[in-house]
């Protein structure tokens, strides 16, 4: 194909089952970009699913569209994308065991991927391994949109994609598309990053007719016996994306945000203060603390690395207002009272901040 005189065409060009990408030099920008055509003009409609689904993501876990190109005849016939040179994680699962944080950050990454291309109606369809990589800032980017959906309601035809990633309710003809076939191959993912072998019963035709998936804990470390390992609730709502009943699988933005929370586990603040003075902090280094003012009442928290937790109540002490009790939670800013309302005045309160640090990758 001709090209625009800003670019020039390198070496080094890969070719895929639908299409091939190939590396530019674009002379305007002074960078290296990648041109993604298809080998059979006829398919040019899947160019216009990735234009969508880029255009509407904008999200720093989806590769970014820089071009379009036309032909003659003012149809598509390219795509100017982002080149992501950081690494790709196929052979991730050599390393997994080892650096469990390292195999969070990566699902974190992708999760958050889905969940923004979710909230404006895209559905990836074909997420893999092989559809995410570093950018050269280290970045998870999530690319290959050619066949994703602009859309619930989509009923797909031909069912394409990549099998073992495909949901078990994608096997029956006219499958309505769903954000859950995404989170079903998320889950799959999961399994790739930590094992060079999937689980036989993903292999079969539909998934997991014989038997369900084993829990991710047989092959990935878990919390307490190692540190960094994945704790329950991790391991919990992985194993969950890959329920065959997918009204039972977690919403992109649920699983973004408990692995969030666990990537910052143990690096939490609180800090209780009465008046002008501080009270005392509340962390990993100090994770359980007890508040006593003289008879109006007294509350025990404890921090587990993940929440802040009230352990203990005695007398009246109140959160907000409202009556607390054992194994209730404290917000991030709260107000907490000490003695009954019909003191007056005579109560005293305590203020409660939490930190929200933030997923550093």
């Amino acid at each position: 194909m001709d090209l625009p005189k800003r670019y020039k065409s390198l070496t080094g060009a890969l070719a895929g089952g639908y299409g091939s990408v190939i590396p530019l030099q674009d002379s305007y920008l002074r960078r290296v970009v990648l041109l993604k055509v298809m080998h059979d003009k006829s398919n040019n409609a899947q160019l216009q699913n990735e234009i969508t689904g880029l255009c509407a993501a904008r999200s720093r876990h989806v590769v970014e569209i820089y071009d379009v190109l036309n032909d003659n005849h003012g149809d598509i016939s390219g795509i100017v994308i982002e080149r992501l040179r950081g690494r790709d994680f196929l052979e991730f699962h050599k390393e997994a065991a080892a650096n469990p944080i390292g195999y969070l950050k990566i699902l974190y990454q992708v999760a958050t991927a889905l969940k923004d291309i979710h909230s404006v109606g895209i559905i990836h369809r074909d997420l893999k391994l092989d559809n995410f990589k570093e950018s050269s800032a280290g970045i998870v980017k999530l690319f290959d949109f050619g066949i994703s959906s602009p859309g619930e309601g989509y009923q797909t035809t031909q069912n394409k994609g990549t099998l073992c990633y495909a949901a078990p309710e994608l096997f029956v003809s006219g499958a309505t598309v769903t954000p859950e076939m995404d989170m079903y191959a998320f889950g799959v993912c999961a399994w790739a990053l930590a094992s060079s072998k999937l689980p036989k019963t993903l292999h079969e035709l539909p998934p997991q007719q014989t038997a369900a998936c084993p829990s991710i804990a047989k092959v990935m470390p878990t919390y307490p016996a190692q540190v960094n390992g994945l704790h329950t609730e991790v391991v919990d709502l992985l194993d969950s994306c890959l329920n065959t009943n997918p009204g039972l699988r977690p919403s992109a933005e649920k699983v973004s945000e408990i692995l969030g929370r666990h990537l910052v586990r143990h690096r939490h603040k609180g800090v209780f203060i009465q008046g002008t003075l501080k009270v005392v902090e509340l962390s990993g280094a100090q994770p359980s603390v007890t508040l006593k003012i003289g008879a109006l009442g007294e509350i025990t928290v404890v921090y587990d690395g993940l929440v802040f937790r009230v352990t203990h109540v005695g007398g009246s002490v109140r959160i907000n207002n409202v009556s607390i009790t054992a194994g209730d939670l404290l917000l991030q800013s709260c107000l907490l009272s000490f003695g009954d309302n019909s003191l007056g005045s005579g109560q005293q309160w305590v203020t409660f901040f939490a930190s929200h640090p933030e997923v550093v990758l």
